[in-house]
């Protein structure tokens, strides 16, 4: 084995892969120590730790969770918790060779395991490929975004670098087949991505994007081939996690909720290009005239299939509205501030000026590949780019309707010149497949990122790739210019590229996002809920009130109170049934009178509320109270406190109601 690796990289290229990814781990674990024992840095990682908790005790997750979202529980056959089955089952494993390791402390380091593992493989890849230099500029520019950190930082313990780092191995392994000669190489590399994404699909309900990706490829290959080559390749990968998914998780079968589109979106596009494929083998087989015009009838399956699509979204059109209201345009999701739409300024501080470099790199790599065909998409590209970057500045001029209407009519024309471009091009050039790979995963990612801004941590490594391109491009080209120098060649071009690299990792006039890596780690993400009196509280509940105890409290408290304090929750981040979240605004916050507050709460079977300075001012629970609500914490100045706690003594006449479990509003 050791042979093998030398021979394909020398010492010194291991040693700084090595380099790159302990500066990536290093940068990530820097702000652990300001992260209080036992907390986290997102709400989301308090939910994924308690699921944790509950595998490594009884092995596997209730078909119901009933310390959460009372009186009903939390239904959990609808969601896909395998990034906790992880956790548990790692833990126990890693637990025979670490005897002092706990399942917190893996939890906490989980992120950035997963985004270095990633990382390594994706350096690994892009070396075999492009070589030393490039695989190298890509690695730091990853490891120093200030938009590939702070999600992927020790203390966020998110599922974001787990499903990374598995959309990382999908589309690597996918690619790796495709230029894997032996069948038998081919057939594992092809069963190894196949596998990854059913474990992504398992994860995460957005984990189609990465399918989205190699999807994207195969129609490439679909459209530019004149044999139907590789079809027993792609059977296998869809065959290995299209019917895995369906059996392995009832989201699938009949989601609901944030999973109601998941089978068509995941796993109805991969079957449907199967099919097409085995149509156009079926009639190459019978007549001549459509093996002479192979790819034209491809093209043209392609696009019948693309309308049949588009007619069945017209038809379910209702459906798909409720679910675009229900993911981000109702007033509770308009509230998250990581589903707010990105600016201008958001981006030089997340990327520097990297963003804009990887947008020219991904305009004019086409020209590279394509020569004058590729020409057709430069302008629809660089509207993508212009509207989706600079969206704020161009809505100053054109509006914000104009602003999206343009935005989508470049996306469309992206699409006609892609199926123009792949239809007309003769000649294959050199790593095709892995640059169709990148702008696909560039185009999905950005237009996701557009309008919302916790999208962006997918987006680095596309942008690392095209910047990359062009500060190369642009190595090459002076390196030519200064040959009069009489400095060989290849010296001279990796000093215009390393000085490069350090001027856009440092030098502030034109980004310096390097100097913001720090930051990143230690700053953009605290301690949830940190040394605060908040914290105190739950310390307080954890050793005064009991596990069947019931607290009611604002919502992204929810799952702290499930960890922190071990009591039983109604409502929180998981935002299982939104409704609920609002009823509790209106009938506990914003309730006419103490008896509205006292039906709701005793429907939910609540036993404690707690208040924080984060609800609003003019809360009836600001004012004087009946005896119903008893101040049992802080025991002293109860008045003034900034954390309240009262246990709930319901009078006789306070009974439940149905109007308060309602799961959605009245028509």
């Amino acid at each position: 084995m050791k042979t093998i690796f030398t021979q394909f990289t020398p010492i010194g290229t291991w040693l700084l892969f090595c380099a790159i990814l302990f500066t990536a781990f290093w940068i990530r674990v820097q702000g652990v120590d300001t992260i209080p024992k036992g907390q986290f840095t997102g709400n989301d990682a308090y939910l994924y730790y308690w699921q944790a908790q509950l595998i490594s005790e009884h092995g596997q997750l209730p078909t119901r969770d009933m310390h959460r979202w009372l009186p009903l529980g939390r239904d959990l056959e609808q969601t896909l918790n395998f990034y906790s089955y992880t956790l548990a089952y790692a833990y126990k494993v890693l637990l025979l060779l670490f005897p002092t390791l706990s399942l917190y402390q893996l939890t906490l380091y989980a992120p950035v395991i997963c985004f270095c593992g990633g990382l390594a493989v994706l350096c690994f890849f892009i070396y075999r490929i492009h070589g030393f230099l490039f695989s190298s500029i890509v690695g730091v520019l990853l490891a120093t975004f200030p938009g590939t950190i702070d999600r992927s930082s020790a203390g966020f313990s998110d599922r974001d670098s787990w499903c990374l780092m598995l959309g990382v191995f999908t589309v690597i392994t996918y690619l790796a087949s495709l230029q894997a000669q032996p069948p038998r190489r081919r057939l594992l590399w092809t069963f190894a991505s196949g596998f990854t994404l059913f474990l992504g699909g398992i994860s995460w309900e957005g984990f189609g994007v990465f399918m989205s990706i190699v999807l994207v490829v195969e129609l490439w290959r679909f459209i530019t081939s004149e044999t139907e080559e590789g079809f027993r390749y792609y059977l296998l990968w869809v065959c290995t996690f299209v019917p895995t998914l369906y059996f392995a998780s009832s989201a699938y079968r009949n989601g609901q909720g944030f999973s109601t589109h998941l089978s068509a979106f995941m796993l109805v596009p991969p079957l449907v290009l199967l099919g097409i494929r085995a149509l156009r083998c079926f009639l190459m087989s019978k007549a001549q005239k459509f093996r002479l015009h192979a790819r034209t009838l491809a093209l043209g399956l392609t696009l019948a299939s693309s309308t049949i699509a588009i007619g069945y979204v017209f038809t379910q059109l209702d459906t798909f509205t409720d679910t675009t209201v229900l993911l981000s345009q109702n007033r509770l999701m308009r509230t998250i501030g990581e589903l707010k739409n990105p600016n201008y300024n958001y981006w030089v501080f997340r990327f520097g000026s990297l963003f804009f470099l990887g947008s020219l790199g991904f305009i004019g790599v086409n020209i590279h590949l394509w020569k004058k065909l590729g020409t057709i998409l430069v302008l629809p590209l660089a509207t993508f780019v212009l509207t989706t970057f600079f969206r704020g500045k161009l809505e100053n001029y054109l509006g914000s309707v104009a602003c999206n209407n343009l935005f989508f009519l470049s996306i469309a024309c992206i699409v006609i010149g892609f199926l123009i471009v792949a239809w007309r091009r003769r000649t294959q050039p050199k790593n095709e497949y892995s640059y169709v790979a990148v702008t696909a995963w560039f185009i999905l990612w950005v237009a996701l990122a557009r309008g919302a801004v916790r999208y962006d941590f997918f987006i680095g490594i596309p942008l690392a790739v095209f910047a990359t391109i062009l500060i190369q491009f642009i190595s090459d080209t002076l390196s030519k210019e200064l040959s009069i120098l009489k400095v060989p060649k290849r010296l001279l071009k990796m000093g215009i590229t390393v000085t490069s690299l350090v001027l856009l990792l440092f030098w502030t006039p034109i980004g310096a996002h390097a100097k913001r890596a720090i930051f990143a780690s230690t700053s953009m993400q605290t301690a949830k809920p940190g040394n605060s009196s908040v914290a105190q509280a739950f310390k307080w509940m954890k050793a005064e009130l009991p596990g069947t105890a019931v607290v009611a409290a604002h919502w992204p408290y929810g799952s702290q109170l499930n960890v922190l304090a071990g009591v039983k929750t109604i409502i929180d981040q998981d935002h299982y049934i939104q409704h609920w979240i609002y009823l509790y605004e209106r009938y506990v916050y914003h309730a006419a009178n103490e008896r509205e507050v006292l039906e709701f709460l005793k429907t939910h079977g609540v036993t404690h509320l707690i208040l924080t300075l984060e609800e609003p001012i003019y809360t009836l629970l600001r004012r004087r109270l009946s005896d119903a609500f008893l101040p049992v914490y802080p025991k002293d100045n109860f008045s003034n406190a900034d954390v309240k706690v009262w246990a709930i003594h319901y009078p006789p006449d306070i009974q439940p109601h149905p109007k308060y479990l309602a799961t959605e509003p009245e028509k």
